[in-house]
């Protein structure tokens, strides 16, 4: 009983802190960079080869107090609320997922893990 309370507390943790990593950073982030004429794959590698550059030009973000089975739940809960704020349905993901360098969508995602300060 207790290990469900737990894992039902780290479960909003994460998703409480992929909130505020889709919200605060990754959208603020993205969205300027966003062309109409391309689609939301190109749209989002794009974005994600020049802010990957951008972060490893940076000191910030190096060390996270999350354990690696929390940044992977953070990682996947800002993964899902990104394609959800594309509109991008499982169909759509699968036919393009391999248009997308999600390497470096993990990679950039850990470092905002560590920029997010309650």
């Amino acid at each position: 009983m207790c290990i469900v309370f737990i894992m039902g507390f780290t479960d909003k943790m994460c998703h409480d802190v992929a909130k505020k990593i889709i919200n605060q950073i990754f959208l603020v982030n993205y969205s300027p960079t966003i062309k109409e004429d391309k689609t939301w794959y190109e749209n989002l590698n794009n974005f994600l080869v020049t802010e990957f550059d951008r972060l490893q030009d940076t000191e910030e973000g190096i060390n996270s107090d999350f354990t690696d089975d929390e940044e992977e739940m953070i990682t996947s809960d800002v993964m899902q609320m990104l394609l959800d704020n594309l509109n991008v349905d499982e169909d759509e993901f699968e036919d393009h997922e391999q248009d997308v360098d999600w390497i470096r969508f993990d990679g950039i995602i850990g470092r905002y893990v560590c920029m997010i300060i309650d």
